[in-house]
Formats: structure tokens, C-alpha cells, sequence
């Protein structure tokens, strides 16, 4: 038995919020109501509503103040609809409301008729959107199990959410020195991740492990209704190739020689091998590194090494 979509309607006028929740009834919809926006918000709590019609006017958090609250604290709920409803009609005020993300406006006296209408075209909308979503993701689940890299994604305060068949292989134990050695780097980058920001470090892991890693910040993301996160690729140093100079070149603006030496470095050579390879002087080879760091936002030689390493791009060329 399919259970019929839960609206969720927040409106301070007593005698029109019963007129709205009977005409849901009444076509058949499950209904939750708030007379104001803090109700509205105390509802998220304990329910997930399929659409929300919220007045605008309201005491306390209008309606703009609770869809911002509503898209920052609960972005589970970003594919949500969220339907004004307001007597203010003024052009004005419905491109605020658009803009504040709002999915339509209605404007009061409310045509229930087209109320209704409204609500069955929202919710077709997102009932296909999430459809995609689901599709997406299972394809995105297969192919993530079809790489050799190791795809790890932990919650901000380091805890294992899930990993590709790779990473299962490597992490199978979870007292190895690969799990320790990310547990500190996790969570740095989940605070950083909680506060909105991206960031990303790569780190030489311990060598018995043959294992490196790059680890991203990955702020949350109210769109996709993606929580914060730190995502991990875990690569093993004997099997992979090094980026090409153009790939270098690309991705950082590396010069050719700057690329050289970075991918000479990668290959074992110490940096006095490299410039008697390269026939050029210690001096130089240390000015191009400084310059590949800078480029790449490493700090240290094995810093840049497992960059070059881990990066899920590969080119021999």
C-alpha cells in the first residue's frame, strides 16, 4: 500500500490553516501543521515532510528566516519543495522568495484548485528528481567498486562510512598502521569540511603499507543533500604510474622542468640524483621543487610524492 505524501503547512491564521489541511485531507494527502515558523522548525525534528507550504508574514521567523534555516540545518531535506503562501503579491517580494530558494509562491485569498495543482506538480518534480539521484548513485556505486584506487568516505569526526571494494581490501583491518595513520588527518579536515570550507592534503603513509593517500574536505552540500564529509583515496606506491608533464602542466601550471624533476622525485631519485640526471645544478633543482610546491600546495618532498601518486588521474604519456 503506497503511503500518500505528508505535507507539512505553517500558517498563523487559525481559521485559514484548518481550511488548508481540510482541502489536503479531503484530496487525499497525510498533513502535519505549525502555527508559526518555530513550530514549523520543531517539526523537522520528528518528521520528513514531502513538501512544506509556509506563510511568509508570520511572528517571530517569517518565512524567508525559516526556509534559510530549513536549507542550512536539515540539507536532507534539500530535495524538499518549499511553497510560500502570502498576500503580498508585489513582484518584489516573489523574487525574494525565488531567490531565497523558495520552489513557488502562492498569494492569498489562496485558490485552492490551484493550490492543489501546485502541490501535485511539485511533487511529481521531486519524486523524479530523487529517481535520478537513486539511479545515479547505484550506477556511481558500481563504477566506484570497479577502480583500483581506494575510495574511502569518513564523517567528519572520522568514522568509517563507506569504502569501494579497493579501499575494503586495504582497510579490512581497522587497527592497521593505513587506518591509524588517517584517524588525526580525518577529523582535521572534517572541521574544516563542517565549516564550509574545501581543502586537501596528501600524505606518505607508513612505508610498510606500500599505501598513500589524498584526502579532500568536502563541505555539505544542500543541493545534492550531501552531508559534510572527508573523502580518502588510498593507492598502493607499486602500482601506479606518475602524472604526464602535460597532466602536470594542466592541473598545476607546472613548467617542464618543474614537472622533471617533480616526477624524477617521484620515481626515487634523491634530489642530487636528479640533477646530475638533468645535468644541472643542485641550486637549480631546488629552485624548480620551491616552485612545484608552491604550485601544488605541498610543503614537503614526500608531500608532492603522494600527490603525484595518489591523484585518481592516471597518464603514463
Amino acid at each position: 500500500m503506497t503511503i500518500p505524501p505528508l505535507i507539512l503547512c505553517a500558517e498563523d491564521e487559525p481559521q485559514l490553516l484548518r481550511d488548508i489541511c481540510d482541502e489536503l485531507l479531503a484530496a487525499g494527502y497525510r498533513v502535519a501543521q505549525a502555527p508559526d515558523g518555530t513550530a514549523l522548525l520543531h517539526q523537522l525534528a520528528t518528521c520528513t515532510p514531502d513538501l512544506v507550504l509556509c506563510d511568509i508574514m508570520m511572528p517571530g521567523l517569517d518565512g524567508f528566516d525559516v526556509l534559510a534555516r530549513m536549507r542550512r540545518d536539515h540539507p536532507h531535506l534539500a530535495h524538499v519543495p518549499l511553497v510560500f503562501l502570502s498576500a503580498l503579491s508585489m513582484t518584489d517580494a516573489i523574487i525574494r522568495g525565488k531567490r531565497a530558494g523558495a520552489d513557488d509562491y502562492l498569494t492569498k485569498p489562496i485558490n485552492f484548485d490551484l493550490l492543489l495543482s501546485t502541490i501535485e506538480a511539485r511533487l511529481r518534480q521531486s519524486t523524479q528528481a530523487r529517481a535520478s539521484i537513486t539511479q545515479a548513485a547505484g550506477i556511481g556505486r558500481h563504477l566506484l567498486d570497479r577502480l583500483s584506487v581506494g575510495v574511502v568516505l569518513f564523517t567528519p569526526d572520522g568514522t568509517l562510512s563507506s569504502a569501494n571494494a579497493a579501499a575494503d581490501r586495504i582497510l579490512s583491518d581497522h587497527d592497521t598502521p593505513v587506518a591509524r595513520s588517517l584517524t588525526e588527518p580525518v577529523r582535521r579536515l572534517g572541521a574544516r569540511a563542517l565549516a564550509g570550507d574545501e581543502d586537501s592534503i596528501s600524505l606518505l603513509l607508513d612505508d610498510t603499507t606500500g599505501c598513500i593517500a589524498q584526502l579532500h574536505a568536502c563541505p555539505p552540500d544542500p543541493v545534492a543533500g550531501t552531508p559534510a564529509m572527508v573523502m580518502v583515496f588510498l593507492t598502493g606506491q607499486t602500482a601506479q604510474g606518475l602524472l604526464s608533464a602535460q597532466a602536470l602542466h594542466t592541473l598545476f601550471d607546472l613548467t617542464p622542468t618543474e614537472a622533471r624533476v617533480a616526477r624524477h622525485l617521484a620515481s626515487g631519485l634523491r634530489p642530487d640524483q636528479i640533477a646530475q640526471e638533468l645535468g644541472i645544478a643542485a641550486t637549480t633543482v631546488a629552485f624548480h621543487l620551491r616552485n612545484a610546491f608552491a604550485k601544488t600546495g605541498t610543503h614537503r618532498q614526500a608531500d608532492l610524492v603522494a600527490l603525484m601518486l595518489s591523484l585518481p588521474l592516471r597518464d603514463k604519456g
